[in-house]
């Protein structure tokens, strides 16, 4: 298989240090921008480390198909590094999928496939990988190779971004494996590090976490994407976490946009949660104290929807467009 540089550009992204937001003097919050990754997310990290691993044990060969269920950041990437290799690709995603990230996913000539229920879509990829031999599920939900390429990756970059100095880490969860992978990281070096969950209002992940046998109770629908389950899986090490805390659509979205106004950053909703749980972690610290979080994509990908007024009125949320 060929060698592609573009490849060489996933990783090393910049720490940003959110100094408009800093809720008290001493109390910092640095965020790592992730949607500077080749496809506009850090799905593109776990993309590149699964498929080279998978490559050298011989799951994955000139004839492969790969196939995925993604919201549509990981099926971009897949999509990326498939055609990239000369592979070709098959992505199921979910209606709530934004179009630009579905165009995306096209563009790099993968197959495409909505799903209208709303978890189905990973069933669907998980049942297109056992059709035939020649298909690859990646199975980002399930696999250890995501959590571990966290772990090898940014985790090690958010360490030495911020040279050791780190009280707090907060990031949502979808797959899992972003905030498993780098808290392990971070815990490794330092076991004092706090690691926080921020789980959007209608994910089951929080009352998991929290011990609520009536768990499976408190699903449901929410618009923010690439965050939240209505499931558990594997690559989630809920071990791991210290704390948990819910946003819900409001505080991401507006978060997202107060990010373009007062940071310059365009991100989507997931960088929109995490942010705001990052500043409500604050405001609970003493300083000096350093909260880390990442911005998992770009906010270019959601103009129809986060961006889009018309969108926004339709959800109830049309107060958050500036005037």
């Amino acid at each position: 298989m060929p060698e592609i540089e573009a490849l060489k550009l996933i990783g090393s992204t910049p720490m940003l240090h959110l100094k408009t937001l800093d809720p008290k003097p001493g109390v910092e919050i640095h965020a790592k921008l992730e949607f500077l990754n080749p496809t506009g997310s850090y799905k593109d990290r776990i993309i590149a480390y699964i498929v080279q691993k998978s490559i050298e044990s011989g799951k994955i060969t000139d004839n492969t198909t790969i196939v995925e269920g993604s919201s549509g950041n990981t099926g971009a990437s897949v999509a990326m590094v498939a055609s990239s290799m000369g592979l070709k690709s098959k992505i199921f995603v979910p209606d709530k999928c934004s179009d630009e990230k579905a165009a995306i996913i096209r563009s790099y000539g993968a197959e495409v496939t909505v799903i209208d229920a709303p978890e189905s879509y990973e069933a669907a990829a998980a049942q297109k990988g056992k059709e035939d031999e020649n298909y690859y599920h990646i199975d980002q939900y399930n696999n250890p190779l995501n959590p571990e390429a966290h772990y090898m990756t940014i985790g090690k970059e958010i360490w030495e971004d911020m040279n050791g100095e780190i009280d707090a880490f907060v990031a949502t969860a979808s797959t899992g494996g972003a905030i498993s992978g780098i808290a392990r990281r971070l815990k490794e070096n330092d076991p004092g590090i706090r690691i926080t969950l921020a789980d959007p209002e209608g994910s089951i992940y929080k009352p998991y976490f929290e011990g609520k046998e009536d768990y499976m109770s408190y699903k449901k629908p929410f618009k923010v994407e690439g965050a939240g389950k209505a499931a558990i899986v594997d690559a989630m090490n809920f071990d791991i976490l210290d704390d948990a805390i819910s946003f819900n659509d409001e505080n991401a979205i507006e978060m997202a946009h107060r990010l373009a106004r007062q940071e310059g950053l365009m991100v989507g909703g997931s960088s929109g949660g995490n942010v705001w749980a990052a500043l409500e972690i604050a405001k609970r610290m003493k300083g000096p104290a350093k909260i880390v979080t990442v911005l998992p994509d770009s906010g270019f990908k959601y103009m129809s929807k986060v961006f889009n007024p018309k969108w926004l009125d339709e959800i109830g949320l049309g107060h958050l467009v500036a005037k």
